[in-house]
């Protein structure tokens, strides 16, 4: 049983928010719209706006992490139950593991690759497209927190992906599934 918001889906992939998404959007919404430093560059409701679509943004780069492990596991015809939203970032609920230790790895790497690729896209916006200054320091920010959550990602302990890859790691030198 899925619990939290259905609110749509990508590619035959159900789509839900936790009920604790909604508390992180609101305490990142009310951070900016609060932060004196914005408000000195947007105004107080622009403060406000620019604090939901940063945390939109943060939602949407965590959503795109966790369907890049969900399209790399269905190109392997796993089935992908859901992908899930919540306090803590988002979770790929797939059906069953990869049948190889290669394919383990690419589920796996997937997702940090997503987010490196975020991070690199979002810094280039960043640093050569002429945006306001306001524009400019959220897409930075955003590029940051992208490469933050594909290292901390990376971390060689389950259930991050880093475990997920040293659990592909040592099924390939043992020959044997942990």
């Amino acid at each position: 049983m899925q619990t939290g918001w259905r609110v749509g889906t990508l590619f035959n992939i159900p789509l839900f928010i936790d009920n604790s998404w909604f508390f992180i959007v609101l305490l990142i919404t009310f951070l900016s719209g609060t932060d004196p430093a914005r408000i000195e560059l947007a105004g107080n409701g622009g403060a406000w706006a620019v604090g939901f679509l940063y945390a939109l943004m943060l939602f949407g780069s965590v959503l795109l992490h966790e369907l890049g492990h969900s399209l790399v596991a269905q190109s392997q015809g796993i089935t992908v139950n859901s992908i899930k939203l919540f306090l803590f970032g988002g979770i790929a609920s797939i059906e069953r593991e990869a049948k190889t230790p290669e394919g383990a790895f690419q589920v796996a790497i997937a997702g940090p690759t997503v987010s490196i690729a975020l991070f690199v896209l979002f810094t280039l916006i960043g640093r050569y497209v002429s945006l306001p200054t306001i524009a400019s320091e959220v897409v930075t920010e955003v590029a940051q927190v992208n490469l933050v959550l594909a290292l901390f990602n990376l971390i060689p302990g389950l259930p991050l992906d880093g475990g997920q890859i040293f659990k592909a790691a040592v099924w390939k030198a043992t020959n044997s599934r942990p």
